[in-house]
C-alpha cells in the first residue's frame, strides 16, 4: 500500500484539507422589564448587536422591532460566525424606535449588555442586566444555537474485487518505466545474437523476468473519491482514500467522513464513488463509479456490493461493470460538535507551566524574559493573557492550576521541577487570569533559577489530572495546558513519552518557545507532519500545537491566541467522539420554523429529485422528497427568519 505524494494534481491526494474551525451561530433574544421611554405608551424596542473592536463599533445584525412591549421576545434571530481561537466581543443595545425606517440614531437608548461570544455559548442560560447610564435597568436573555443540524459521522472499510485491467502499453507509455522495458528488450536481443548456445537455457528466465514486468504494467493503482450532489447538479469531493499500487482486488484503509461533507447532513442527497487508476502524471483513468446515498448506507451491511460501472462502457453490448466495491464493515454513529460538547456542559480546564530555568536570566535584568519592570509585559506575561483570556470563558469555577518548573526553592533550595505558583503544594489554583499572573510575579522574587529544563513532570501531573476525568464516563472534563518554555528540554525523550501517553487522555498541550533559541528541535513535538513516536511507540492522535513566540513579535495577542488554538476545537471533538462519550447534559434545541416558509422547501426538494433522476439513480429509501422537505425547511428556517422584516403588535 502506498500514500500519496505531500503534493500532487487533483485527485491523488488523502482526504480535502479540512476547514477551518467556523460555526454558524443563531441567537435568540428576549428582554424583561425594559425602561419605559414612552410618555403614552410603552417603548417600541428593537435590540442591535455590534462586535466591538477596541473603541470601535460594527453593527451584525438587528430583531424585528416590537410594538408597546417592555418585556419583548423577538422573532428575528440574529446569526453569527463562531470562532473559537478569538475573544469575540460583542454589545447588545436595546432602543426604542419610533422612526418607521428603524433608525437607531434617532431612537432613545434604553439599555446595553457587552460581553463575549464564548460566554454565550457555554452558557446553558445566559442573562444579564442591562446597563443604562450606569445602573441596571432590565435584563437581556441570549440563546445560541449552532447551525447545521445534528452530524453523523460514517466509518467504511472496503474493498475492490476484479476491478479493470488499463491498458498495459498505454499506462507504460505514460509511466517512467518506458526506458527501463526498451533496455530490457534490446538486451534479449543481442543476448540472443552474442551468447553461445549453450548458455541458451538462460534466456527462459530472461522472458520470465520480462513477462511479469510487463503484466505488471497491466494492473492498476486504485484510489476512491467520494462525491456529494450540489443543488446545482454539479458534485463536490468530500473524501478520498489513497492509492494502492499493483492490484485489482484493492482493500482500502478503513476511513471516517463526516456526514456534513459527505452529504451535508442530508439522508438522500446522492453520493458519487468513483474508482480511478492513479497515475503518476496526474492524468487519472476511470475505472467506474456508482451511486448511492446515507440512507443506503445506514441500512447497509457488511458484504453490501456496488457494481462499478464505466459512463462509456455501459451502453456496448456485453457489459456488465468494471468491477465491484464491497463493503466489509460499516457502521453510522452519532457525531457531536465542539460546540455542541460545550453547550451541553464540558468544561475546558485550563492548566499554566512556566520555565524558571537560568537561561531565561537574573529577572533584575532587563533583558532578562522574567523581567517585570519594563514598559510592556514580558512574553510570559503576553502568553498567558494571550491564551488564557479565550479558555476562560469555558470554564466556570475559573480556577487554574499554575506551576512552574526547574527553580531552587526556598527555604532548602532543592531543585524543582514542579512547584505551585502560588506557594501552595495542596491547592495550586489560582482565581482567573489575573491570579495566575499575580502568581507568577510573585513566584519570580521568591525562587532562584536554574535547571535542567524538565517539562515531563508537569505533563505527567495534567495527564493525571485527565484520567482521573476519564472516570465520570462523560464529556465533562477537557484540559489544556499551556507550557512556556525559552529552550531545548532535557528530558525530551522522557516528555515524548508522556505526550504519547497523553494522547489517550482527555488533554491537549500548548507549548509557546520564548526568546531567540533555536526551538527546531521543539518542532518534532508537533505532530502535524508525522505521528509523534519513540522506539515502538505511537501517539493515538496529535495533541501538541508548538509555535516560537518571537513568530508574533509584531502582532497582536489575538494572532497568537488564534494560532495556537485553532486545532482545540477539533481535538476535544474528535477525542470524545473517538471514545463514545455524549455531552453531559442537555443541547439547546432549535426551535421548528414557521409553516409558511415549507412551500420553498418543497420546491427546492423537488429540484432535489429531479436532479436525482437525471443520474439514473433513484433513493432507495421511500419518502425522500418528504424527509428532505423537513431538512431544507431547518436549513432554511433561521435563513428566512433573519431576513423577515415583519412588525410584531
Amino acid at each position: 500500500m502506498q500514500e500519496p505524494p505531500p503534493y500532487a494534481p487533483p485527485g491523488v491526494g488523502g482526504a480535502p484539507p479540512p476547514a477551518a474551525m467556523v460555526s454558524k451561530v443563531d441567537m435568540t433574544i428576549s428582554c424583561e422589564g425594559l425602561r419605559d421611554a414612552d410618555v403614552f405608551s410603552k417603548s417600541d424596542p428593537i435590540c442591535v448587536l455590534y462586535s466591538l473592536d477596541g473603541n470601535r463599533r460594527r453593527e451584525i445584525g438587528r430583531t424585528e422591532r416590537i410594538d408597546d412591549n417592555l418585556n419583548p421576545k423577538f422573532q428575528k434571530q440574529i446569526t453569527i460566525d463562531y470562532h473559537f481561537e478569538e475573544v469575540q466581543r460583542l454589545a447588545f443595545y436595546l432602543f426604542d424606535i419610533d422612526d418607521k425606517d428603524n433608525d437607531v440614531s434617532k431612537a432613545d437608548f434604553l439599555g446595553k449588555c457587552e460581553c463575549t461570544l464564548g460566554q454565550i455559548v457555554s452558557s446553558t442560560n445566559f442573562k444579564r442586566p442591562l446597563d443604562y447610564q450606569g445602573r441596571n435597568y432590565g435584563s437581556i436573555s441570549i440563546q445560541a444555537q449552532e447551525q447545521g443540524g445534528m452530524q453523523k459521522s460514517v466509518k467504511l472499510t472496503l474493498k475492490g474485487v476484479k476491478l479493470d485491467k488499463k491498458d498495459w502499453f498505454g499506462r507504460l507509455l505514460k509511466s517512467k518505466s518506458l526506458g527501463l522495458l526498451v533496455v530490457m528488450s534490446v538486451t534479449l536481443s543481442v543476448l540472443i545474437f552474442v551468447m553461445p548456445s549453450s548458455l541458451y537455457y538462460v534466456l527462459p528466465f530472461y522472458f520470465v523476468i520480462v513477462i511479469s514486468y510487463s503484466a505488471q504494467l497491466g494492473k492498476s493503482d486504485p484510489f476512491l473519491e467520494f462525491h456529494r450532489q450540489l443543488l446545482d447538479g454539479s458534485y463536490a469531493l468530500a473524501h478520498r482514500t489513497e492509492f494502492i499500487k499493483n492490484t485489482l482486488n484493492p482493500r482500502w484503509k478503513p476511513m471516517k467522513i463526516n456526514t456534513r461533507r459527505l452529504c451535508d447532513n442530508n439522508p438522500d442527497t446522492v453520493i458519487r464513488v468513483e474508482c480511478f487508476d492513479w497515475n503518476s502524471n496526474g492524468s487519472h483513468d476511470l475505472i467506474g463509479e456508482f451511486y448511492t446515498t446515507l440512507a443506503e448506507l445506514e441500512q447497509s451491511s457488511a458484504g453490501k456490493t456496488f457494481a462499478c460501472v464505466h459512463p462509456k462502457k455501459k451502453s456496448k453490448r456485453g457489459y456488465r461493470h468494471s468491477g465491484e466495491i464491497v463493503i466489509e464493515q460499516i457502521t453510522v454513529s452519532r457525531e457531536y460538535s465542539f460546540l455542541e460538547y460545550i453547550q451541553g456542559g464540558c468544561e475546558l480546564n485550563f492548566v499554566v507551566g512556566i520555565d524558571f530555568t537560568g537561561s531565561n536570566g537574573d529577572p533584575r535584568d532587563p533583558s532578562s524574559l522574567h523581567y517585570l519592570g519594563g514598559s510592556s509585559p514580558n512574553q510570559y506575561t503576553q502568553a498567558i493573557t494571550a491564551v488564557g483570556n479565550v479558555i476562560q470563558d469555558y470554564d466556570s469555577d475559573q480556577m487554574y492550576p499554575a506551576f512552574g518548573f526547574g527553580a531552587r526553592l526556598p527555604p532548602t533550595w532543592q531543585v524543582s521541577h514542579q512547584f505551585s505558583l502560588n506557594g501552595n503544594p495542596q491547592d495550586p489554583n489560582c482565581q482567573g487570569i489575573p491570579g495566575i499572573l499575580g502568581a507568577y510575579h510573585q513566584c519570580i522574587n521568591s525562587v532562584q533559577l536554574y535547571g535542567p529544563t524538565n517539562a515531563s513532570p508537569i505533563i505527567g501531573n495534567v495527564a493525571k489530572m485527565a484520567r482521573e476525568a476519564l472516570h465520570q464516563q462523560q464529556a465533562k472534563d477537557y484540559y489544556i495546558l499551556l507550557l512556556i518554555t525559552d529552550g531545548i528540554l532535557t528530558d525530551m525523550d522522557q516528555t515524548i513519552h508522556m505526550i504519547i501517553e497523553a494522547s489517550e487522555l482527555p488533554m491537549s498541550i500548548i507549548i509557546i518557545g520564548v526568546g531567540n533559541a533555536d526551538f527546531d528541535d521543539m518542532e518534532r513535538l508537533d505532530g502535524d507532519d508525522e505521528v509523534l513516536s519513540i522506539g515502538t511507540r505511537k501517539a493515538k492522535r496529535d495533541i501538541v500545537q508548538f509555535v516560537p513566540f518571537r513568530d508574533f513579535k509584531n502582532a497582536t495577542p489575538a494572532r497568537l491566541a488564534a494560532c495556537v488554538l485553532d486545532e482545540l476545537p477539533g481535538q476535544v471533538s474528535d477525542y470524545f467522539n473517538s471514545k463514545g462519550m455524549e455531552p453531559p447534559g442537555d443541547i439547546p434545541q432549535a426551535e421548528p420554523p414557521p409553516s409558511y416558509y415549507r412551500s420553498t422547501s418543497m420546491s427546492m426538494s423537488s429540484r432535489r429529485g429531479s436532479i436525482a433522476s437525471q443520474t439514473g439513480y433513484q433513493p432507495s429509501r421511500q419518502g425522500s422528497i418528504a424527509s428532505q422537505q423537513g431538512f431544507m425547511a431547518s436549513r432554511q428556517g433561521s435563513v428566512v427568519s433573519r431576513s423577515a422584516n415583519s412588525r410584531l403588535i
